[in-house]
């Protein structure tokens, strides 16, 4: 005769077991969350155009816009370019040597990057003396907004970013754009920049993961009511409570909704390519 042993387990252990199983499901989605923190994390560059990076009077000359032929110089690695700008003659229009500022003739002054920017646009701020100061900015992200023929100095393939202003544009401004190319374009009168500055987004990893693979999957990642996708998804949301705010199927330059999001950091996950990719963004 054989005799089978019958395990009985009681109702209280069987809930520990589900405690346990729902613990470390909880504990997986937590570490990959912490992991894309650490991984993922998003720093900011910037880069200043004036008139020693430029070149100075050997590029701009003084007081000659060399009939709107392109000017062209390379600032950290990015090359740019500028039609009807010039050096300032001597104590113009503030007291000063010549070529202290960047004069930029009445409507068709333009200055504007011909490589694209390593990483989107965050902000630009233009600082300038005298008193016209107005300028228009553009923005694009698949080539140069001006091209390089002498005189013209149209802004095509792009886009305006908000109103035309004398001081520059904000992240705020340039919320969920993608923008790698820029132009500023003149006023009515002529201008004297003492320099631009340009707030661009780069992207680190974590000294201890150096080989990760470099996330390209969200677009903006500073947030107010929309997040915007480099790549077709199945995309979560995740609070820094590793639980999922929020699912969707997304396509490659489309927009998903997040106004109703409470502020905070969050890590959006989803497959691209075969690929697991995690980035952390922060909604506003």
């Amino acid at each position: 005769m054989i005799f089978v042993k019958k395990i009985v387990v009681l109702p209280e252990k069987l809930l520990i077991i589900k405690y346990f199983k729902k613990m470390k499901k909880f504990y997986s989605l937590f570490a990959a969350v912490v992991l894309a923190v650490s991984v993922n994390a998003q720093t900011t560059k910037t880069l200043v155009i004036n008139t020693a990076n430029i070149g100075g009077t050997t590029v701009l000359n003084t007081g000659n816009y060399n009939g709107g032929a392109e000017r062209t110089w390379t600032t950290d690695g990015i090359g740019f370019g500028g039609k009807a700008i010039t050096g300032t003659a001597a104590n113009t229009p503030v007291t000063g040597p010549a070529g202290a500022h960047i004069q930029a003739q009445a409507n068709n002054g333009v200055i504007y990057n011909t490589t694209a920017l390593p990483g989107r646009i965050v902000s630009v701020t233009i600082n300038s003396v005298g008193t016209a100061q107005v300028s228009s900015l553009f923005g694009g992200n698949s080539a140069r907004l001006v091209n390089s023929a002498t005189a013209n100095y149209t802004v095509t393939g792009g886009a305006q970013v908000g109103a035309a202003s004398s001081t520059g544009w904000s992240a705020t401004d340039l919320e969920g754009t993608n923008y790698t190319y820029f132009a500023v374009k003149r006023g009515a009168n002529a201008g004297y920049i003492t320099s631009i500055e340009i707030v661009y987004e780069e992207a680190t990893m974590a000294v201890d993961n150096a080989s990760a693979i470099k996330a390209n999957l969200v677009k903006n990642t500073v947030v107010n009511n929309t997040i915007l996708f480099a790549a077709k998804a199945d995309v979560q949301i995740v609070n820094m409570n590793g639980q999922v705010v929020k699912s969707a199927a997304v396509n490659e330059n489309t927009s998903l909704e997040v106004a109703s999001l409470p502020k905070g950091t969050y890590i959006v996950t989803g497959i691209v390519n075969g690929k697991a990719v995690s980035q952390k963004i922060i909604k506003k």
